[in-house]
């Protein structure tokens, strides 16, 4: 059954609606039949810190990460050999079921680092145990990443069309998102009070990550859908016959929208505070990976390309590495550091929507001292 807006937390149960999907490219989009197992079964698996010892040798460090754009960074990284480089010693990725998932995770000391919605560890870290909290010790990307995709049939408006007449489109339609209170939701409640619109004026059905939005459009039983990653938004696009009705990040967009740190570097709380030297390696290593991309722009679309849609999504891959070239790099801060102007707004995104109180949150608790920019 769909998950539906009434009655469910953003940190409630997950529903999926299960439907086979036939392009295996899906499957490895959402790293299912990797590591996507429950949280019991990964605590069990995957407890300590980090293993340096007397002699020196690289820290064991544990990642969370998925197939897809936003975590392009962790896959360059392990196809360059950029974590033994910097004297980290790093198992096969942890591939939780979602985002919610991966932050308890880190919460339990599972995982140490891992790249999360903003607004969701910002939640997270206003409901968990101090010394337990996940903070922020990087932004990875400063504008959103998010987006609507609508199915091929529908009277939509035209690219040329505002904000405003492309989001009163979407009244009375149902609109999927990853789970009701999941960043993809926040983001669609956003969008509609920025266009001067209700919550209610469209049905959020919470329909599991893209691969399920896929078979939902086709059969008609979604209108659209809220990508997470901005390659995500042309697949589901091209796999539907359909479009990509609202780039969030486009400069159209209302700028409360478009300017969001809408991705972060995460780690736990007490992680932060004993083993800032690992974290900061970490980082290096990101930074390098970045660095490179930047460099081996036809080498880092194939790995996007060949890790997350088995081969066969080349141009989107490619689509992106120059939107990550013109958009997304540019904006970064040396290391990922994290600037109290763009947390602060993240902050006041986080009041607004109920996942913290007035005062839950402050730069200084959230963001490590040598995070900070």
């Amino acid at each position: 059954m769909f998950g539906s807006k009434q009655g469910d937390s953003p940190f409630g149960e997950l529903r999926a609606f299960d439907s086979n999907i036939s392009r295996r490219s899906m499957l490895k989009y959402l790293g299912l039949g990797t590591a996507a197992v429950g949280a019991t079964s990964l605590l069990a698996a995957c407890g300590g810190g980090p293993g340096a010892g007397a002699s020196g040798q690289a820290a064991k460090f544990t990642i969370g990460s998925f197939p897809g754009d936003t975590f392009l960074l962790d896959a360059v990284n392990l196809a360059n050999n950029d974590f033994a480089r910097n004297n980290l010693n790093v198992p096969k990725f942890i591939t939780p079921q979602s985002g919610v998932q991966a932050l308890q995770l880190v919460s339990a000391g599972a995982v140490n680092g891992y790249s999360s919605d903003t607004l969701l560890l910002m939640g997270a870290h206003a409901n968990s145990t101090q010394g337990k909290r996940p903070v922020i010790i990087g932004l990875k990307n400063v504008s959103t990443t998010y987006g609507i995709v609508v199915g091929p049939n529908g009277n939509w408006p035209g690219e040329d069309a505002t904000f405003e007449e492309k989001m009163q489109s979407l009244k009375g339609k149902s609109i999927g998102v990853s789970a009701i209170g999941a960043g993809g939701d926040l983001q669609l409640d956003l969008a509609l009070e920025l266009a001067g619109m209700q919550s209610s004026d469209v049905t959020h059905l919470a329909v599991g990550p893209s691969a399920s939005a896929i078979p939902n459009m086709k059969a008609g039983r979604l209108d659209g859908y809220v990508s997470v990653q901005w390659s995500s938004g042309l697949f589901i696009a091209r796999e539907t016959g359909g479009s990509v009705l609202l780039d969030f990040g486009r400069p159209s967009m209302p700028e409360t929208l478009r300017n969001q740190a809408v991705v972060c570097i995460s780690t736990s709380e007490s992680f932060a505070e004993e083993h800032e030297e690992v974290l900061k390696n970490w980082l290096r290593a990101q930074s390098e990976g970045s660095e490179w991309m930047l460099s081996h722009k036809d080498e880092a679309a194939e790995i996007l390309n060949s890790g997350t849609f088995d081969g066969n999504a080349p141009e989107i891959a490619k689509a992106y590495m120059e939107h990550y070239a013109q958009d997304v790099a540019p904006k970064l801060q040396p290391m990922f550091k994290a600037p109290k102007d763009q947390v602060d707004h993240m902050i006041d995104l986080a009041v607004r929507f109920g996942n913290a109180r007035e005062g839950a949150i402050s730069y200084e608790q959230i963001v490590p001292a040598f995070a900070r920019a």
